[in-house]
Order: structure tokens, then sequence, then C-alpha cells
């Protein structure tokens, strides 16, 4: 399930708060499959680390996704420079935190990767388009880094 709030502060000011849980199970004695394997990592989830890096690894250090996903994300939202009361163009500051886990692994909280960074967000002719710069906190030996994003589409 997922659970977005959008708080305005003022005319100008905003927070966003985004939190994803999934557990996935095989019907009967039937195994998960595999193309349903949830991904996390870089724009949409938890920046900073390559898209769709994070979790279960394979014996050849290959990313095989797992059927249990944590994403939590918290966004700050200022005008930028200049533009008056444009929301069009915005800076963001953001704090994510998540990561996938396997069929016998609980959800951990010490085991979520972490980032914090700020960035661009502007609502073009093509949809929105998001730019962020982050450094992930916790990295662990394996994670592959990605610390400048580029997106166009969903806000999280």
């Amino acid at each position: 399930g997922a659970y977005q709030q959008f708080i305005p502060l003022s005319k100008l000011y905003a927070l966003a708060f985004n939190a994803e849980v999934g557990v996935g199970q095989g019907l009967g004695n039937n195994p998960y499959p595999v193309f349903k394997n949830y991904y996390v990592g870089g724009l949409g989830s938890v920046r900073g680390f390559a898209q769709g890096s994070l979790g279960p690894r394979d014996v050849t250090g290959f990313v095989t996704g797992g059927p249990k996903k944590l994403v939590l994300n918290g966004e700050f939202f200022a005008p930028f420079p200049g533009v008056g009361t444009d929301k069009s163009l915005r800076l963001y500051g953001f704090i994510d935190a998540g990561n996938v886990f396997g069929r016998d692994e609980p959800i951990q909280i010490k085991e979520l990767r972490s980032s914090y960074g700020a960035g661009l967000s502007w609502v073009s002719p093509m949809g929105p388009l998001r730019l962020a710069i982050a450094n992930p906190v916790n990295k662990q030996s394996g994670d592959r880094i990605n610390k400048l994003q580029f997106q166009i589409g969903n806000v999280f």
C-alpha cells in the first residue's frame, strides 16, 4: 500500500510525505513470481542509489529484487529564487529511506538505505521534470551510487 500527503505551509512553501509498503506472496504453495519482484533505488524511491539497485542479489552480485519493500520519502518545497509565486519551478530538499527484502528476510529498519539532498522541480509543457543531487548516508559495499538523477513524470 501507499500513503502520500501534501501539506501546504504557506502560499510559497510546502511539505510532502510518501510511504510505500509492499509484501507479495505466492498463492497456495506456489512461490512468488520473480517478474513481480519489487526494485528500489533511484528517483521515485531512494535517490542517490542507482535505479533499481537495492535489495537481494544472486551469487554474481546481480540485483534480483524481492517480494517485500519499504520506501519512505519526505520533501520540503520552496520557490525558485526570482520567480515570485510561480509554482511551476521550485527547489526542494529531501530525505529518503528504503530497501527491498527477500522472502525469508524480515523488513528491518536498520537495513534501510537512506539519502538526503536537494533538487529542482519544473512543471514543463512535456510534464513534470525533476533533477536531484543526492548524498547516500548509509551505503553498504556493493551498493551502486548515482548522485545526480533526472526524471520525467511522477513526483515520488
